[in-house]
């Protein structure tokens, strides 16, 4: 079994061309360096402009990586001109769990069941549901949803909270810094480190994140 992330930025259409080109730039150098450090086999691509999607072989690290996505994105948009929904929310993102027939970078595919329903619960949330419900995880076996859908929305309440000093952080935290170097990078003591993850309830987040990681999704989604 599988992961996948589809996403796409909110109100692209907000940002400057060249803007939304350089956001492009900074993801793709993001993918790789998730790869690279985080998830081996990881693959992120960028399809019809603002669109995002994600092959995450590793389902457990699926939603670590798709908060960091997000974080990333609304740290870039706040420092340029774009609304405030896309300042706000950076991007929606659906995970769907599940099989997958052919991967493969390459060839730029990824097919199979676990894209198909990540994409159309990204299409649900983008049409049916207010903008500030940003987050969907879809799997085959209904009750699974449910309970994973209700997890991760307070997940999603959490972080849309998040001031842009505390989002910074907590970024840094999920890309495995230490309170000592997300200091030196953001060039602010140490006690501004840990008073703004403390005010971001960052054991809380941590440990719904590790929660999901630890999660067996062979038994539990079948």
């Amino acid at each position: 079994m599988n992961a996948t992330i589809s996403a796409d930025i909110v109100n692209s259409t907000s940002l400057e061309t060249k803007d939304l080109i350089e956001l492009r730039k900074r993801l793709q150098s993001l993918f790789e360096r998730i790869e690279t450090d985080l998830v081996p086999g990881f693959w992120g691509r960028i399809i019809r402009g603002d669109t995002i999607e994600c092959f995450v072989p590793d389902c457990g690290k699926a939603l670590r990586i798709a908060i960091i996505i997000k974080l990333f994105v609304r740290l870039y948009v706040d420092n340029v001109e774009s609304s405030f929904a896309t300042r706000q929310n950076g991007i929606r993102f659906s995970i769907g769990l599940g099989h997958l027939k052919y991967v493969n970078k390459e060839d730029d595919i990824i097919d199979g069941p676990a894209i198909y329903i990540s994409g159309r619960n990204l299409d649900a949330i983008s049409s049916d549901r207010d903008v500030y419900s940003t987050i969907g995880i879809e799997c085959d076996y209904i009750g699974v949803r449910w309970l994973l859908e209700s997890y991760i929305s307070l997940i999603d309440n959490l972080i849309g909270s998040y001031s842009i000093k505390q989002a910074q952080v907590v970024f840094y935290k999920l890309l495995g810094y230490k309170e000592r170097q997300i200091s030196e990078i953001l060039n602010v003591y140490q006690s501004a480190v840990n008073s703004r993850s403390s005010l971001a309830q960052w054991g809380l987040l941590n440990t719904a994140i590790t929660d999901f990681e630890h999660l067996n999704f062979e038994k539990i989604c079948g």
